[in-house]
């Protein structure tokens, strides 16, 4: 399904997003035409390290309240024309402190300034960007948590995965190594806050992201949702990760409820090519990765900035030998050694992705912008073994059993356009945003075995594609009331249309052959219909379905005293589906004493079901109970026949409340130290129900048409409440000339809990069903870790430099068969501990080697009950995998 098949029927909203053209040709005319008539002077210099005197190159240097910006050359020199008068001006750089200087600036004339960067020893004065709209807000002093994760952050351990990056860095986001899962081996969920992977917002240079098209559907946590694929976005076009840790759904509108996270892709820096190379102690996982950004200049003040990624990875496995009986009684064969016949691991996957971020100034205060990328990723994963003794294999085409596979051809695409400057004294900012998403399911060494020996072992069995279109026009100024401050008035308004497909499989991938089990104790019996592992998609699955959202936000922040600023945000939404909704949000910072500092924040939060939860269906094979069995499993759209034979209604949006207060520390001038309670109320949480597998059940479904074992729909199902605590220190000092030490230390307390659940429907009750029954209770409860720690020191002198990470995963339950209490198990909490050392080998080529999980550690174990008859042994609910030791090597050549 190709980006604009997708959007085919909606072909008007290209149109009515195109009668914004003439507005943006007005508010370019405004600064173009008084750009003729401003006088402007240019302002030059050299940029270098105050303590070695070495040119830098890559510096970003900017003037405060209009759009103009350079960056230094090879040699450190920059060039910047702007306007005349007392200019405000900007020098940023990683791994240094940021420089402001007032500049005046003279009509026609060269002014010269040089720069000495400081190295920083702690970023505690990172200019930010999400969270708010006001000029130059820094970490310290914004009025909710912020985490700022640098391109360098990034590049600190082994680990090339987008969000397995951030899981490595934040610990209130989870990134469990999910397996065995069908699409999820693939497009794995995260999580901010132990909330759903859903109600995160992902934004890409302050612009609202699309989400995958996958839905989540079994034994893994986001079970029900569709998330951001945060691995189509290569980490080598990453100049910095911003996590906002509060609820900003007043601020950036649906989703935002567990906090934002804000992808900052590079602009200027300097040109870069790295390779990594690692595998596992067990010598399995390799992982190639190749990756590299270009920076080419558009005239003296524009730039465009190109980044590309390619990613191999092998699979790991940790599957045991089955001692299971493979054949028939009585057949000799069953006395053979036993041998790995499971896949439980990392999928293998291909990965080619490639961004870019553009911009060009038109005047002093107007600059065209765009960015985007392209990602192309192909995955293979395990499904669960068939042996030759049960009824769903084909004896005759795999007479020894076979393992069947999920292949997946992933395309994801995004492009931005916008333009921004100042016009009658408010900075606007006009965009347009498309993005796209396709996963296309393939199915390997399989077969349909209703087919009997005419099925063929391969299948496209479907594609699930996503769209989305947003429009943005947004306006900030200063505005002077008699306060300390001025206040920063924010306006804006959105539009936004979201579009959700499914295409049926080949007919092999769902058919019903009608061909009877051949051989065995049930010949002669019902054969399963459609490909083994993964059914197709079917005629009566597909949808095109569409629907609309505008917006509109007020957002104010201003400082009543010196040491007291306030914020009020509130936004209006209304749905095509869903209705209006509003929200709002208030916070505040208070510096009692210099260094001291008291926060919080009180917000309402929205979420409008996705397209997919309103519309999905599928036959998924499931294998449940113990020992487990396969099931074949329908997910039903609440708005049709047989869901509300079973009790389904209509989806409603979710509403939360968000309470958060804190304290942020700075006594000295590297070191800060915050931390920061919170509470998450949500009510009518969507969720999908528990498998509805009675035989009374079974039975209502064969009646009304459909030849599977249970069923599913989703609900709104829970009302649930969310309490924590995150604890962020850190600190560095200077202890030569050439040696600088930093250390970091960050902690998450995070307690789910199910506040009510909806009473089960009076249709289930009579077939002896559960809405929602214990497993989905413990896992929304228990299936993510309670408390998370994060530790780091990073030790650099003269060319070398240490890294020792330590990392605790807190402890996790499951309860895989509701009715069984004795398969309840607790995995408990563990430390990893991480190391790496680099050389500057040369001014242009860095190394560095380690290991992530240096003590080669594990998970504790399943217990027999819930290890697939002793084949698996670990948890897809660990937190981090179970992989062991991760060796790797990574060279940084900057050219």
């Amino acid at each position: 399904m190709s980006p604009s098949h997708l959007f085919t029927k909606h072909s008007s909203l290209t149109a009515r997003l195109g009668h914004g053209l003439p507005l943006v040709a007005l508010l370019l005319a405004s600064p173009l035409s008084s750009a003729v008539a401003q006088e402007r002077g240019t302002l030059g210099g050299r940029i270098t390290d105050k303590a070695t005197g070495e040119a830098l190159a890559g510096v970003a240097i900017s003037a405060t309240g209009t759009q103009l910006r350079s960056v230094s050359h090879a040699d450190g020199a920059f060039r910047l024309t702007l306007p005349a008068g007392r200019q405000e001006v900007l020098v940023r750089a990683v791994g240094y402190a940021v420089m402001r200087d007032t500049i005046q600036i003279s009509a026609g004339t060269n002014t010269a300034r040089n720069f000495a960067l400081i190295k920083s020893v702690a970023d505690l004065q990172a200019v930010v960007v999400t969270g708010t709209r006001r000029q130059n807000r820094t970490v310290i002093d914004a009025p909710a948590p912020i985490d700022v994760f640098t391109a360098r952050d990034i590049k600190l351990s082994g680990r090339t995965e987008t969000a397995a990056i951030l899981a490595m860095l934040a610990p209130s986001f989870n990134f469990p190594h999910t397996s065995v899962t069908d699409g999820t081996d693939h497009v794995r969920p995260a999580t901010l806050r132990g909330l759903g992977p859903d109600q995160v917002l992902v934004l890409v240079n302050g612009k609202r992201r699309h989400t995958s098209a996958l839905v989540n559907l079994n034994n893994s946590v986001g079970r029900g949702s569709s998330a951001v694929d945060l691995n189509a976005i290569p980490a080598s076009a990453i100049e910095r990760i911003e996590v906002l840790r509060d609820g900003a759904a007043a601020q950036y509108g649906s989703d935002a409820i567990a906090g934002v996270i804000n992808i900052i892709l590079k602009e200027n820096s300097p040109s870069e090519l790295s390779s990594t190379f690692g595998e596992t102690a067990e010598k399995d996982g390799r992982v190639m990765e190749i990756g590299g950004s270009h920076s080419l200049s558009l005239g003296d003040d524009g730039f465009f900035m190109v980044s590309a990624e390619v990613r191999l990875r092998d699979s790991t496995n940790r599957a045991r030998p089955d001692t299971r009986p493979q054949y028939f009684t009585g057949d000799p064969r069953n006395n053979d050694p036993p041998i790995v016949r499971y896949w439980l691991g990392d999928s293998k996957t291909k990965d080619y992705g490639t961004f870019f971020n553009a911009a060009k100034p038109l005047s002093p205060s107007a600059e065209l912008y765009a960015f985007g990328g392209a990602t192309l990723r192909k995955g293979q994963a395990a499904g669960n073994w068939r042996r030759p003794l049960q009824d769903q294999t084909v004896r005759a085409i795999y007479p020894d059993g076979f393992l069947p596979y999920i292949v997946s051809d992933i395309k994801d695409f995004s492009g931005g356009l916008g333009v921004k400057g100042t016009a009658m004294g408010w900075n606007y900012d006009l965009s347009g945003l498309y993005g796209a998403n396709t996963f296309n399911f393939g199915v390997t060494h399989s077969l349909n075995t209703s087919l009997g020996t005419a099925s063929p072992t391969e299948f496209d069995a479907g594609t699930l594609g996503s769209g989305q279109i947003t429009g943005n026009f947004d306006v900030v100024r200063q505005v002077q009331v008699g306060l300390p401050a001025a206040v920063s008035v924010a306006l804006g308004a959105e539009v936004r249309r979201d579009a959700y497909q499914i295409t049926a499989g080949e007919p092999a991938s769902y058919v019903d052959g009608k061909v009877k089990i051949l051989d065995g104790p049930a010949a002669g019996a019902l054969a399963a219909a459609g490909s083994q592992v993964f059914p197709g998609f079917r005629p009566a699955d597909e949808v095109n379905e569409s629907r609309s959202n505008v917006a509109g936000y007020v957002d104010l922040e201003t400082n009543l005293t010196k040491q007291w600023s306030v914020g009020v945000a509130g936004r209006a939404e209304n749905y095509s589906d869903f209705g209006s909704s509003t929200t709002g949000k208030v916070s505040s910072r208070l510096e009692i004493v210099k260094g001291l500092a008291l926060r919080g924040a009180f917000a309402s939060g929205f979420r409008a079901p996705s397209l997919s939860q309103s519309f999905f269906s599928s036959t998924a094979t499931n294998f449940l109970g113990s020992p487990p069995l396969p099931v074949e499993n329908r997910t039903f759209p609440v708005n049709t026949t047989v869901a509300k034979l079973l009790g389904a209604e209509a989806l409603r949006p979710e509403k939360s409340v968000n309470i958060s207060y804190g304290i942020t520390l700075q006594p000295i001038d590297n070191f800060t130290l915050s931390a920061d309670m919170y509470r998450i109320d949500i009510k009518d949480r969507v969720v999908l129900s528990g498998n509805l597998i009675n035989p009374n059940t079974t039975a209502l479904l064969n009646a009304a048409g459909f030849a599977v074992g249970g069923a599913r729909y989703f609900t709104n199902a829970i009302d649930t409440k969310t309490e924590g605590i995150d604890v962020v220190s850190s600190y560095g000092v200077a202890i030569s000339s050439n040696s600088t030490m930093r250390f970091s230390a960050a902690y998450n307390h995070n307690r789910n809990r199910i506040k009510s659940v909806k009473p089960t429907p009076d249709a289930l009750k009579t077939l002896g069903e559960a809405l929602f029954d214990r497993t989905e209770r413990v896992r929304f409860e228990q299936g993510q870790p309670d408390d998370n720690v994060r530790l780091m020191l990073e030790y650099e002198v003269g060319r070398l430099g240490l890294v020792l990470q330590e990392q605790r995963y807190g402890q996790v339950s499951v309860a895989p068969a509701a009715a069984n209490l004795a398969l309840d198990q607790t995995f408990p909490a563990k430390w990893l501990s991480d190391i790496s050392v680099s050389i500057k080998a040369t001014s242009m080529l860095s190394i560095s080697a380690g290991a992530d999980n240096l003590f080669n550690t594990y998970p504790a174990e399943n217990i027999a009950g819930n290890s697939n008859s002793g084949n698996f042994p670990y948890s897809s609910f660990s937190p981090f995998g179970f992989n062991g030791r991760q060796l790797f090597i990574r060279g940084v050549l900057h050219p």
